[in-house]
């Protein structure tokens, strides 16, 4: 496989990671929306609730962590490209 695919294959996977973190973000946002809307929780229940949805957001955070950061090996391959040339 020579560089350009390579960089190609890169890409097509930073993309694909991209497409998964928007629709897995917005699916859980949605989910919190409808939990803390029609949820109707008393007692233990709700402490239980607010943990379960931090957790959510705190996936959400790490998926976007990760999209950053493999955005940021792509952006250093580019330029280490541009300095070759």
């Amino acid at each position: 496989m020579n560089h350009n695919e390579e960089q190609a294959r890169s890409r097509r996977r930073f993309t694909e990671r991209l497409a998964c973190t928007l629709v897995f973000t917005a699916v859980q946002l949605w989910a919190v929306v409808v939990v803390v809307v029609k949820a109707e929780v008393d007692g233990v229940v709700a402490p239980a609730v607010a943990l379960v949805l931090a957790g959510g957001l705190i996936a959400v955070h790490d998926a976007w962590r990760e999209v950053r950061a493999v955005r940021r090996e792509l952006d250093v391959e580019i330029r280490e490209d541009l300095v070759r040339l």
